[in-house]
């Protein structure tokens, strides 16, 4: 496959990711299990919702990087790539750290399937593993 086409295909599949895990949140995360739980205290839905209005605000910013005619190389690419491997692979810390932070990935009776597995380790794995291959997509090979 061209390069040029290696390009905007990593270009789409990081827009995906970026477009996912800045947006599904804010539909989540707005619901009853989140903020607008009783169960939660003003401190953490002011956390939260902070988070989730960054994520919103870092949107135009990221896809600007990615697709204006400024910016958009392989380059430009990779450092989105790369910010998104930075916030997926948080979850992983988290989830490494929960005994210790005696913190769960959901709430009971809140957990969100996926064919019988927890959709949000699912979905976040996914976009791992996307953005590692959109990586490799936009990195430009010497011809031999």
């Amino acid at each position: 496959m061209a390069y040029d086409k290696r390009l905007l295909l990593a270009k789409i599949l990081v827009t995906f990711c970026v477009l996912n895990y800045s947006l599904v949140p804010l539909f989540i995360d707005f619901g009853s299990s989140h903020i607008a739980s009783n169960d939660w205290t003003p401190h953490a839905r002011f956390h939260l919702s902070w988070t989730l209005i960054n994520h919103l605000l870092a949107l135009p910013v990221l896809l600007y990087v990615l697709w204006s005619k400024l910016h958009g190389t392989g380059r430009s690419v990779r450092v989105v790539a790369l910010l998104g491997l930075a916030y997926t692979s948080s979850f992983f810390v988290a989830l490494f750290l929960r005994p210790q932070l005696n913190s769960e990935v959901h709430d009971i009776g809140h957990a969100h399937l996926i064919l019988g597995l927890d959709g949000n380790t699912l979905i976040v794995i996914s976009n791992f593993l996307i953005l590692i291959f959109a990586v490799w997509l936009s990195i430009k090979r010497a011809k031999i």
